[in-house]
């Protein structure tokens, strides 16, 4: 949905603390100066009085001309048998086309199973990564994730109940929860059913998600507000339709289902080039809204588009006549 997009979204959250680090103190600059001079003057001392060389500790020290020539030949050999010990292997053009391919394979595997172990977390090592990760529902992270939250859900007030159309784990409920201070009215519906269960596991018992086709939703689940966050921003469907026609169909099934209003954030056909991927769903929002207009407005300002947060995605808000 909204990863490898970075910044998506300007957040519109409200304002939340933050911690200052106390700033270094700057000494002045004559103080500066002569403390420079002061260590300047003593390293020179020390250079014309060295007598011997201790050992280095680390491949980045650095061994003077003078320290070099104070240094014994016992020294020196160990000091470069000590270097070399610590330099990565490295085999010339030279070295490696004079090896047989016995011994070109055999320090292939020696480089492969002394190298790093490659950092790749996934589902095995970490079993709750479905249940927690941002990425799994489409933002780049959490703060991110809250934000895309707040912007959708600006005109939703306390006790409004929301049916949210793709909505992954349910993290909509938990977001309501916390900025509302109590247990939201809400149900969410997604065609994917590891996030169901996993929503259903982590906000259990307080969340109410059903696996389901959006499409499929009946009258009975008619809420004041539907809302989709993104999930109209990738192709899951496989069908042959144009992305227009799944927004609008998409938008036609919210209308029926709300009391108040629907509020949908979308790709917009202004999204740079370089970012835009394959399999994302990308609408002209002249088009949308046209749509929504000559559909549901009613000369009252109902209808709404808002493409001020970024140049790739936009809000659009259509209110229900009371």
């Amino acid at each position: 949905m909204l990863k490898r997009i970075k910044n998506l979204m300007k957040s519109q959250a409200k304002e939340k603390a933050k911690e200052f680090t106390t700033p270094t103190e700057v000494k002045p600059i004559d103080e500066i100066i002569e403390t420079d001079v002061e260590a300047k003057d003593e390293g020179l001392a020390a250079a014309e009085t060295i007598d011997k060389v201790s050992e280095p500790e680390s491949d980045d020290d650095y061994i003077s001309d003078e320290e070099w020539e104070a240094m014994t030949p016992e020294q020196r050999a160990e000091y470069e048998s000590e270097e070399d010990e610590d330099e990565d292997d490295y085999i010339s053009d030279e070295e490696w086309d004079a090896m047989t391919p016995e011994e070109q394979a055999a320090w292939e595997n020696e480089e492969f199973e002394t190298g790093p172990e490659p950092e790749d977390v996934g589902d095995d090592e970490d079993p709750d990564y479905i249940k927690n990760s941002p990425e799994v529902v489409g933002f780049d992270d959490r703060d991110q994730q809250i934000d895309m939250y707040d912007i959708a859900t600006e005109m939703i007030e306390t006790g409004e109940s929301v049916l949210d159309f793709g909505c992954g784990r349910g993290d909509l409920s938990e977001f309501l929860y916390r900025r509302d201070g109590e247990v939201p009215n809400y149900k969410g519906v997604d065609i994917n059913e590891p996030l169901i269960n996993a929503g259903l596991e982590k906000y259990a018992p307080d969340v109410n998600l059903e696996c389901k086709d959006w499409n499929k939703i009946e009258d009975s689940d008619r809420s004041n507000w539907c809302v989709n966050i993104g999930s109209l921003c990738t192709r899951y469907d496989g069908s042959s339709k144009d992305d227009f026609t799944l927004v609008t169909e998409t938008i036609d099934k919210m209308m029926t289902l709300c009391s108040m209003g629907s509020v949908l954030i979308l790709f917009s056909s202004y999204m740079p080039n370089e970012v835009k991927e394959e399999e994302f769903l990308i609408t002209d929002p002249k088009e949308v809204f046209d749509y929504a207009m000559k559909k549901y407005g009613r000369d009252t300002g109902n209808v709404s588009l808002d493409h001020s947060y970024s140049d790739s995605a936009y809000k659009l808000t259509i209110l229900r006549q009371q």
